[in-house]
């Protein structure tokens, strides 16, 4: 698959809340990657393509969790139980995600 990304993904570990705005599930995830443009998470919740996702993202900062929305864009098993998903965030976030620079 061509990796069409704008923005370099950068490595995270941050606790990630979500609910899924097409069915109001609430999950809890993991970041493991983030850009201006996208997220990449770790869940037990196996999401579906074109799933809108409202997000809120712990920042390294420990103030108030960053809010962000976006769409699945991606999923895949990683093991019984555990889901990756590539989130395409809906629009770029540069200053709200600058906050993972500072501690």
């Amino acid at each position: 698959m061509e990796d069409r990304r704008v923005f370099e993904r950068i490595p995270v570990s941050l606790p990630v809340k979500f609910i899924d705005l097409d069915t109001n599930r609430e999950a809890e995830a993991g970041a493991c990657d983030l850009s201006a443009k996208g997220v990449g998470i770790v869940s037990k919740e196996d999401l579906m393509s074109g799933d809108r996702l409202e997000l809120w993202l712990n920042m390294p900062d420990k103030k108030e969790p960053f809010y962000t929305r976006g769409t699945v864009v991606w999923t895949e098993q990683q093991e019984t139980g555990k889901y990756r998903a590539g989130i395409s965030l809906e629009k770029a976030e540069f200053m709200g995600l600058s906050r993972m620079f500072r501690k």
